[in-house]
């Protein structure tokens, strides 16, 4: 059995969901939702925001990465500038 593929009851073929696991890096066993790569359980059947209020709600929540928003990572970034210009002067005064 090829690991793209899965035989489900009554020997019929399915494209074997895509989804791996955090931990173990393992393939999910489920079979794909037809013409997605992706079972139910991994958002196979999420069809995303009709309206345009979620829409909107969702652009302005999207993360860059894992839990972090824009917002954050945008101030964490002047931030760093910051200091690392009150660095560069301290070097220059030769107090670092």
């Amino acid at each position: 059995m090829n690991s793209a593929t899965l035989t489900v009851f009554g020997g019929a073929i399915a494209p074997r969901c895509q989804a791996r696991s955090k931990r173990s890096g393992r393939q999910c066993c489920k079979p794909a939702i037809k013409g997605k790569r992706v079972c139910r359980t991994h958002g196979g059947a999420s069809t995303g925001p009709k309206t345009q209020e979620g829409r909107q709600r969702c652009a302005e929540t999207r993360t860059m990465h894992g839990r972090e928003r824009r917002a954050t990572r945008l101030i964490r970034a002047e931030k760093l500038r910051e200091l690392r210009e009150i660095e560069g002067v301290l070097a220059e005064l030769g107090m670092l």
